[in-house]
């Protein structure tokens, strides 16, 4: 018997197990791994994630965790190695526009990011007051995390409630 089989049907505390990212949605904050030990899907939050130094799970990407069964199937609680997958844009929402190119890109200051949150705020030139930056669009950046100070280029525009950067890219990188 492989010690992945016997340890996936335990019940009393967390099993490695291995599978594949069927989907994951940021703006959900969950998607499922695909398992082939017979013991169905895995859920995988972002909380777990984020946890463990991730701030997104590509389609596809192999995964290997530790999960708990519950009375609602079974939950990620620890990525151990995540690689691979395909590298697709999380889904767009309203409060993410895609970039308006007709908008330039401004030099811009990190002022917070709380990553736990999925969300902090930037100081751009040229405009007036902190502009709102969500971790989708870190994402659609291939960045996983920005930090106070950090200095950055994006593209600006009117979100629901204010301003808010529907591109970022790092400083060295504007074109």
């Amino acid at each position: 018997m492989r010690g992945d089989e016997s340890e996936s049907t335990s019940l009393s505390g967390p099993f490695r197990v291995t599978g594949v990212v069927k989907w994951y949605d940021p703006a959900r904050g969950y998607g499922f791994l695909e398992t082939s030990d017979g013991g169905g899907d895995v859920l995988l939050h972002a909380s777990c994630l984020r946890l463990s130094g991730h701030g997104y799970a590509a389609e596809g990407a192999s995964v290997t965790c530790l999960a708990m069964a519950g009375a609602k199937g079974r939950q990620a609680v620890e990525v151990l190695e995540m690689s691979g997958g395909m590298a697709a844009e999380p889904r767009p929402r309203r409060f993410h526009p895609q970039p308006d190119r007709a908008e330039s890109l401004r030099p811009a200051v990190v002022k917070w990011f709380d990553a736990g949150k999925g969300y902090g705020f930037l100081t751009c030139d040229g405009v007036d007051g902190d502009v709102f930056v969500h971790a989708v669009t870190l994402h659609r950046a291939g960045m996983d995390e920005i930090h106070p100070g950090e200095a950055l280029q994006a593209r600006c525009t009117d979100g629901p409630r204010g301003l808010l950067a529907a591109e970022i890219r790092p400083a060295q990188a504007a074109h």
